[in-house]
């Protein structure tokens, strides 16, 4: 390990500050950068912003690899499994790639529902020309919402109503989950971990006639201040991961007394550092425990 460890703070070219072509919400890549790069170089460490695309492991001089802002790994998951082994092999990654592997295609939720745990149900394609309404009649519901098993961030997603047609076949590369109308009213609520350790959580609301809560389909966030059990209910999520990790943000829907998993984040979802100024310092601390 050199003198001053190497942080990769692994993103897509389409989030690097210096890229020409940045996506819409790119922004969130720098908030992040903005609050973590001051922590870990307090730390004694270099945070260096990356495309995992343009890393060799072969032959850089990382001493940890942060997977952040890759979004675009859902378009290539095959070619994005393969850097991760290749980097795990020369350095630390985080998180583990057994567990980045694991939340990278949606079925977990029928593994973590088949435990028993609080998930929204899911309904997955396993046969060739299953239809709108074979899902419905499985889910038991006819207001439900398709989404692909490798996305994120809101997109390629379709409310199919209760009056709408169900005859339409529903791609492999899709599922189902009922509708939860009480992400209108109260929104979607995001915990955030590092490691064990709680660090903030907060309530995101959808825009007016809509019901996908990130900003840029015209969402809001705010502070939210969770009781002990709540964040106890949460943390639990993080007993199932095939492997300890780094910084996990679990996303739930308040739903008839209970918090249901909408989504068990390991990856690369964005960890709103503005409700804790400590979060990069917590990241810091954690990756050098990881490189002692």
């Amino acid at each position: 390990m050199s003198a001053t460890p190497k942080i990769a703070f692994l993103a897509c070219k389409h989030n690097l500050t210096t890229s020409p072509d940045r996506w819409p919400d790119s922004f969130e890549h720098d908030v992040e950068l903005q609050a973590f790069m001051p922590a870990f170089a307090r730390a004694g460490m270099d945070l260096i912003e990356v495309d995992w695309e343009q890393v060799d492991p072969h032959v850089a001089d990382f001493d940890l690899y942060f997977v952040r802002t890759t979004w675009n790994y859902k378009e290539k998951p095959e070619a994005f499994s393969a850097f991760l082994r290749s980097a795990a092999a020369h350095a630390p990654v985080v998180n583990d790639p057994l567990t980045i592997f694991w939340n990278m295609n949606k079925r977990y939720l029928g593994e973590l529902e088949a435990k028993g745990l609080p998930v929204i149900p899911s309904a997955f394609v396993d046969a060739a020309g299953t239809t709108v309404d074979a899902l419905r009649d499985r889910l038991g519901t006819r207001d439900i919402v398709l989404k692909p098993l490798y996305g994120g961030g809101g997109f390629d997603m379709r409310h199919v109503g209760a009056d709408e047609d169900g005859s339409d076949i529903v791609p492999a590369t899709h599922f189902a989950q009922p509708f939860v109308d009480g992400i209108l009213d109260d929104g979607e609520l995001s915990f955030v971990f590092v490691e064990r350790e709680f660090s903030h959580a907060l309530r995101k609301r959808p825009a007016a006639g809509n019901y996908l809560i990130h900003t840029h389909h015209g969402g809001a966030d705010e502070a939210y201040h969770p009781g002990s059990e709540e964040i106890d209910a949460c943390r639990a999520f993080l007993d199932v991961l095939p492997a300890p990790s780094l910084a996990t943000r679990i996303d739930v829907v308040p739903h008839q007394g209970k918090l249901l998993l909408m989504e068990l984040e390991a990856i690369e979802a964005h960890l709103f550092p503005a409700y804790n100024p400590r979060l990069g310092e917590m990241l810091a601390a954690a990756c050098k425990r990881i490189l002692v």
